[in-house]
């Protein structure tokens, strides 16, 4: 077989779409991107918790009054069914801790959807945005997947450990 020749056709075929599937991958790339600053941080180590416990899963099913947060259709509306589950905006398997500024309430379906993906910017904003109608008055709706100082602090004393820091 003639690879110079198969890889001259390749090449001439696909230099006139060069710049559409440029154009495309970039695309793709913006939108599946996550929010710069918001997500877990790298090489910090694994959450010693993966469930939402104690007061902190009922604070994100109370803060949503108990009902779905999840979208019904991409970004717009919400869920109108019952929340049942406390779930990792980031994801635990992708290194989201498990604190309240990274939870969210979900239906089983919603949950069962959205699995372990890594939430995109656009994702994150309209959660967000759908928060700031139904959150308590003065409450935070921005998700941040890092543990804060008193975060660490009182995890380690759950746990009967030290800070590691």
């Amino acid at each position: 077989m003639q690879w110079d020749k198969l890889l001259a056709n390749l090449l001439t075929g696909l230099i006139p779409v060069l710049p559409q599937l440029i154009l495309i991958a970039t695309v793709i790339v913006v939108i599946q991107s996550p929010l710069p600053g918001r997500g877990p941080r790298l090489f910090h180590g694994r959450d010693g918790w993966r469930l939402f416990k104690n007061g902190q899963r009922d604070l994100v099913m109370s803060r949503a009054g108990h009902r779905c947060e999840g979208a019904v259709f991409l970004v717009w509306g919400r869920c109108e069914k019952t929340a049942r589950e406390a779930d990792h905006v980031y994801p635990y398997a992708r290194g989201g801790p498990t604190i309240p500024s990274n939870g969210q309430a979900l239906c089983r379906g919603h949950n069962r959807h959205k699995g372990a993906m890594r939430p995109p910017w656009w994702y994150v904003l309209s959660l967000e945005r759908r928060r700031r109608s139904y959150f308590p008055p003065g409450a935070d709706v921005r998700i941040f997947a890092t543990m804060s100082e008193s975060d660490i602090q009182s995890r380690a004393a759950a746990l009967g450990k030290k800070s590691p820091r």
